[in-house]
């Protein structure tokens, strides 16, 4: 019996199962053959179902674990950034006050060596500021 392999992981792994559990049931249904009668007992059924039943409690607690794991992992990622991004944050921050320090004492030198082009300066900034306010 041949598989073709297409389709997502996903699928892929869906068509895994579907042949391993063909495989099973194949091989039990030869397995009852060769017993000798036809029908199965109900104690067969019974065990078998209770196989079926430990076999997809154990595959709900894998994949479980493997969704805890994604989800932790996924956390652990989002932190990381937020932590990055918070860095980063705090370090153009700190430019930013430098660079308004550096420029508020090189005007503030420009003031005290020209002090009357200083004023005459933020006189005619004022006057040109009531001009467009007064509209």
């Amino acid at each position: 019996m041949g598989v073709l392999w297409t389709g997502t992981i996903k699928q892929r792994r869906c068509q895994m199962a579907s042949v391993s559990g063909t495989e099973k049931a194949n091989g039990l249904a030869a397995e009852g053959r060769g017993k000798g009668n036809g029908d199965a007992t109900v104690e067969d059924v019974q065990a078998e179902l209770e196989k079926l039943r430990n076999d997809i409690a154990a595959l709900t607690q894998t994949l479980a674990s493997f969704g805890n794991g994604k989800l932790k992992e996924a956390g652990d990622r989002a932190s990381q950034l937020g932590a990055d991004v918070a860095e980063a944050s705090a370090q153009y921050v700190d430019t930013a006050r430098t660079g308004l320090a550096a420029a508020e004492q090189d005007l503030e030198a420009h003031i005290r060596s020209r002090p009357f082009q200083s004023v005459a300066v933020a006189a005619g900034i004022g006057f040109v500021a009531a001009l467009l306010t007064r509209r």
